[in-house]
């Protein structure tokens, strides 16, 4: 069974790793040698994602400077922005539930 709190709270934590990493490329836009890195996902067992590593872009570097693409960055952030809300529901609603069952019980 998977445990809702453990998948959101996992999905939270990884969209929040991603929104790091990509603040992080933007900051070294023009630190010579810097390559863009990006987070790669894995699925656990029981349900919910994981960080599982960083990538480094093997796309060339500018002329001294650093190979991070703003508008690729740009995308990273909303669709990790996404992420974090849509994992923020999974745990209002299993708040909800919970609250609901104690609710029953009482």
């Amino acid at each position: 069974m998977v445990d809702g709190i453990s998948a959101g709270l996992s999905g939270v934590q990884t969209a929040a790793q991603g929104v790091a990493l990509s603040a992080n490329n933007v900051a070294n836009l023009n630190s010579a040698g810097y390559r863009a890195g990006s987070l790669v996902q894995a699925e656990l067992p029981q349900g919910g994602v994981r960080a599982q590593a960083v990538s480094r872009s093997q796309v060339p570097l500018n002329p001294g400077g650093a190979n991070v693409d703003l508008a690729t960055e740009a995308v990273e952030l909303k669709t990790q922005g996404a992420g974090y809300q849509a994992n923020l529901k999974v745990l209002e609603a299993q708040n909800r539930m919970v609250g609901s069952a104690l609710d029953m019980k009482a």
